[in-house]
């Protein structure tokens, strides 16, 4: 059975009071200044856990920029620990770029330890510098990677994106709004990297062009469809809901969301076991 997420990074545009004007560095750099300071860390923190609880989700992808590595304590881990414990979360993986040196790749392995996350999740530039020695560091620190899709056209194009070799340790993370790129192929692209996936985001866009997130079944992406092609090909890793919204908050949505997906993939688990 798959485990059902939220992406903390659903509320980027929380800290500007869901008035982005410039694009989603404007929120990543708002919600880092935001959680930095370790004086209101806590109840910061406490708080968006709760708005997450109130939509019913029990497990999180923690995106970096609540708990950077950049800036991060070992006070701010030992109370970000605590809240997660206190509102019964589990931690599917943490989510963002985890550093183009080697010092900071470190710095954000060492936070994962810190949360006892076993999965980073998003990019690491400095593996493109030096693969085996990213992979080392994965291998020290008892954790994996799962690469996330961008523009590639191709399933191979993502596996080659990954190399070829330590698929225990490095794997690929899909977005389903892919399907812009990607269109029915996308479901045959799901079978043939069924090996190496680790996690889906499952985002909807409203068009084929942009990349404004929506309500599933409102836009453009068949994530029925991906779901159920997801339990054919019997992945089991999380499925995570991705819904984040420039202008409004996403929480009444992302519920909707949830409850959309729990009907979906509980309809599949009863057809499979009465076949």
């Amino acid at each position: 059975m798959n485990t059902i997420s939220f992406i903390t990074a659903n509320f980027v545009a929380r800290e500007l009071g869901y008035e982005i004007t410039e694009g989603w560095h404007q929120g990543n750099n708002a919600t880092n200044d935001y959680f930095r300071s370790i004086d209101t860390f806590p109840k910061r923190f406490d708080a968006l856990l709760k708005e997450i609880k109130q939509m019913g989700f029990q497990t999180i992808d923690l995106w970096i920029s609540h708990l950077h590595w950049a800036w991060v304590t070992k006070e701010h881990t030992k109370i970000a620990n605590s809240l997660i414990s206190k509102h019964r979360f589990q931690v599917a993986s943490m989510v963002g770029n985890f550093g183009s040196t080697r010092l900071e790749f470190e710095a954000a392995c060492q936070v994962a330890n810190a949360m006892e996350v076993r999965l980073l999740t998003g990019f690491v530039p400095f593996m493109k510098i030096n693969r085996d020695e990213a992979v080392a560091i994965l291998r020290e620190y008892s954790l994996e990677f799962a690469h996330m899709n961008q523009r590639e056209e191709s399933a191979d194009q993502l596996l080659r994106r990954i190399g070829f070799d330590n698929h225990d340790i490095v794997g690929l993370a899909i977005d389903t709004a892919w399907y812009q790129v990607m269109g029915e192929q996308i479901f045959n692209a799901f079978e043939e990297l069924a090996p190496n996936l680790k996690l889906v985001q499952l985002k909807d866009v409203t068009s084929m062009e942009g990349n404004t997130t929506c309500v599933y079944e409102k836009g453009v992406v068949p994530i029925r469809q991906c779901v159920e092609k997801l339990q054919e090909i019997r992945f089991n890793g999380s499925l995570t809901v991705e819904h984040h919204p420039f202008d409004r908050n996403p929480s009444d949505e992302c519920q909707q969301n949830l409850e959309l997906l729990k009907s979906w993939t509980s309809l599949q688990q009863q057809r499979n076991r009465q076949q």
